[in-house]
Formats: structure tokens, C-alpha cells, sequence
């Protein structure tokens, strides 16, 4: 899991370096147009010194890791480096100060950082009468201009650390109620287990004390410490079972609850409204296991879970769009596990890429109709 968090804030700190670059790459342009190379030399040495420190600010703000000490340096660097060449390089660098602002934007904290583009964005009003034009509507243009500018590269990096967060904390949820799960279980245990003990122990003792004096009465506090020993066994055999038989309709409504937790959209189509148990339990499993995958492997948008019965089948497809590149076609070992025992029902379980960027669980189970049967929904479909 940290190794693909990692994957994913490299390639967007690396989409971001790219978009950034490509606008940056516009003034040296502007200059070849012009037909004045040595200005575009200069000036594409400078933005490249300039975009070689903007990339490492821009990757560990895009990781959460902090600028350090040396951001108020940095910043220097680039008012130095975008303001000390404007008398050289003319009206052409006219716009390059919106680098400066976004630097700030993202190096300080909110409160400089604004004063920093409110600074820079009133020192343009100047520069541009001086510079480009004397016209006091066109150094307005200009001015507003850096603004806007200044933060829309801000916030396309800030959206990128925003995805990153999103994806941590869609993990962290996952293994959040994976460990709900196994402190329930814990708590079910220790309850189950602590009175249990402490009496097999009690009547231990007792019988050690007793069987020099009283064999005959030793022996029957021996019988009745295992008796309570089969009783916890049998018991701890139910939370077990209880725990390994779900229920289908509380499973569906988390798995949508879950699913649209992270911001997608769940459908929920339910074309029966009752199942037999062992099949409802199975298909419970695997409804658990699918949205903890959507979760964990993918981007998902919009999700479609539908249980249906058709010539004597239960269906349950389990479909979402989002997959990210090298998950398509990993089957994890949970669904591995969960079509052996597809199999021993002797039904079928397809896990698998349904499109370009959708991934898809499919099962078929044999109705059965002469058991106990349980209803698999009481709530109303979300979605």
C-alpha cells in the first residue's frame, strides 16, 4: 500500500512539473517568435534554473512533506532571478511574475503567501506601464492577469496534494474497518473467554489442593473443568460461525455506504428480495471483499452492484470504473479464497477487466429452495 501511494504522488507530482514547465516554456517562445534569440536563450536558462528548484517545491508539497527552513530563501531566489532580469528582458517577461506568487503560495503559510500575491500583483500595475504599454487599462489587464495566473498553477498543485490525501485516506479507511472488525472480535473473545478461564483456573487449583485429601471429590472438580473447557470450546465455535455467516443486506448497504464514502457513485439494483442463508452468506463475503478492492485499487467514479436471479441462478455483478494502471487484472487473494468456495457451491466467480478502465466480479450461485430462508435487504437502495 505505501509503495503505490508513492507510485501515485510521483506521477502527479510529475503531470504537474510537465503542465507547469509547458506554461513557463511560453516566454522564451514568445521571444523566438519575436525573432530575438538571445533573449529567448536567457531567458529559457532562467526559467529552466528557475523550474529545477520550483520542481523539488513542487514535489514535496504534492508529498505533504513541508518546504523546511529555506523556503523564505527560495522565494528570494525567484523575485532575484524573475525581477532582477525584467530591465534586460523587457516587455516579454511582463508575465513572469506569477511565478514569484505561486512560489509563495505554496511555500508560505496562508497569511503571507496572500500578501506575497496581493504584493506581487500590485508591483505589476508599474512594471506594466513602464514596460508594456502606458495605458493604464492594459497594466489593469496585466495585473490581473499574474493574479489569476498566480492561482491557478497554486491550485493545480494544491489539488494534486488534495488527490493525494483523498487516497490515503480511502486506504485508511479500508484498514480502518478491517481492524473494526478485529476488535470486535477481540472484545466478543475476551468477554467470551475472561469469566471462562478464571473459573477453569479456580477449579484447578481446587483439585490440586484436593487430591492428596479428597481424590474422589478432586475428580469430580477435574470432570467439571473440562465440562466448562467443551462449553467455551462450543462457544467460541458459534462466535466463529457467527462471524463467518453475514448478512447480505447489511453487507450491501455498507458496501454502497463505503463505496460513496470516498465520493463515487453506488448504484444498488435488487431484483430479489430473499435468499436462501448459505448462498446469502457467500455472497455477503464476496460483496465485503469487492468494495474493500473498489476502496484500495481503484479511482472509482460510479459503481453498479446488482443481485438478481436468473434461470435458476443468483447473479451478483459487482462493476466499477477507475481501475488504476496494473490493477486491471490482479485478483486479490481474498477473491481467490472466496471462488473456492464459489466452486464447492458449484457456481462460478469471474473477477476481471470489464472495459478500458473498469474492473468487474461476477457470480453465479445455484438457487437452492428447499432451505431456511432469510430476507437480504432492509433498507431502501442507495445510490
Amino acid at each position: 500500500m505505501v509503495r503505490e501511494s508513492e507510485t501515485q504522488v510521483r506521477w502527479l507530482s510529475r503531470g504537474v512539473v510537465a503542465l507547469t514547465a509547458a506554461l513557463w516554456g511560453l516566454t522564451p517562445v514568445a521571444f523566438l517568435l519575436t525573432g530575438d534569440v538571445a533573449r529567448a536563450l536567457v531567458s529559457g536558462l532562467l526559467l529552466g534554473g528557475l523550474m529545477t528548484v520550483h520542481a523539488r517545491v513542487l514535489a514535496r508539497h504534492v508529498a505533504g512533506a513541508g518546504q523546511g527552513p529555506y523556503a523564505g530563501w527560495i522565494l528570494g531566489l525567484f523575485a532575484v532571478v524573475v525581477y532582477g532580469a525584467m530591465p534586460f528582458l523587457g516587455h516579454v517577461w511582463i508575465y513572469t511574475p506569477f511565478a514569484v506568487a505561486t512560489a509563495g503560495l505554496l511555500l508560505l503559510r496562508i497569511r503571507p503567501a496572500v500578501a506575497v500575491l496581493l504584493a506581487v500583483t500590485a508591483a505589476e500595475y508599474p512594471l506594466a506601464l513602464a514596460l508594456w504599454s502606458p495605458s493604464h487599462d492594459a497594466a489593469l489587464e496585466k495585473s490581473a492577469a499574474v493574479f489569476v495566473a498566480s492561482l491557478v498553477a497554486a491550485g493545480i498543485v494544491h489539488y494534486a496534494a488534495f488527490v493525494r490525501e483523498l487516497r490515503e485516506l480511502r486506504a485508511a479507511l479500508a484498514e480502518m474497518a478491517v481492524d473494526q472488525d478485529r476488535l470486535r472480535m477481540a472484545g466478543e473473545l475476551h468477554d467470551l473467554l475472561g469469566q471462562t478461564l478464571a473459573s477453569i483456573t479456580l477449579k484447578t487449583e481446587l483439585a490440586l489442593a484436593l487430591v492428596d485429601l479428597d481424590r474422589k471429590r478432586a475428580l469430580g472438580e477435574i470432570e467439571a473443568t473440562i465440562a466448562i473447557a467443551d462449553e467455551a470450546r462450543q462457544e467460541i465455535s458459534d462466535v466463529v460461525e457467527a462471524r463467518r455467516s453475514l448478512d447480505l443486506g447489511a453487507e450491501l448497504t455498507a458496501a454502497v455506504a463505503l463505496i460513496e464514502l470516498t465520493g463515487a457513485r453506488c448504484e444498488l439494483r435488487l431484483g430479489i428480495s430473499e435468499i436462501d442463508e448459505e448462498t446469502g452468506d457467500a455472497l455477503g463475503w464476496i460483496v465485503r471483499e469487492a468494495a474493500t478492492n473498489i476502496v484500495r485499487h481503484s479511482d472509482a467514479r460510479t459503481c453498479l452492484i446488482e443481485l438478481d436471479a436468473v434461470d435458476g441462478q443468483v447473479t451478483l455483478l459487482v462493476r466499477n470504473d477507475g481501475v488504476r494502471h496494473g490493477t486491471a487484472t490482479r485478483c486479490g487473494s481474498g477473491l481467490a479464497g472466496l471462488g473456492q468456495r464459489v466452486d464447492k457451491m458449484d457456481g462460478t466467480l469471474h473477477a476481471g477487466g470489464a472495459d478500458a478502465d473498469g474492473f468487474e466480479v461476477l457470480v453465479r450461485l445455484p438457487a437452492v429452495h428447499d432451505r431456511e430462508r432469510v430476507v437480504t435487504v432492509d433498507s431502501c437502495p442507495a445510490g
